[in-house]
């Protein structure tokens, strides 16, 4: 099969998410499919993630924003964020959220 032979899919997405979509490719001129591409060859093609090269806070910051609102998602976000930085009353709490 030819590389740059163009099949055409279905995709179902949330209407935010295609008026945010609309919003960077008008924007920049550029086209749905190209930039879904784009995204998609991005994500298959990224290098594997050192986490030793994160600093912590941040690290935290990206783990506890892929929880939700639930009982237990809040439950493992101060869970995690006391396992990681034990509380010391004296201190002020960094604001994770």
């Amino acid at each position: 099969m030819n590389k740059n032979y163009h099949i055409k899919i279905s995709v179902s997405l949330p209407v935010k998410m295609v008026e945010k979509l609309d919003k960077k490719t008008t924007y920049k001129g550029r086209s749905r499919s190209k930039y879904i591409a784009d995204a998609i060859t991005q994500r298959i093609e990224a290098r594997e993630i050192q986490y030793s090269d994160i600093p912590l806070d941040e690290l935290l910051k990206v783990t506890i924003a892929r929880f939700g609102n639930t009982p237990r998602d809040l439950l493992m976000k101060e869970i995690i964020r006391n396992y990681l930085f034990p509380v010391n009353n004296d201190e002020k709490k960094p604001d994770y959220k």
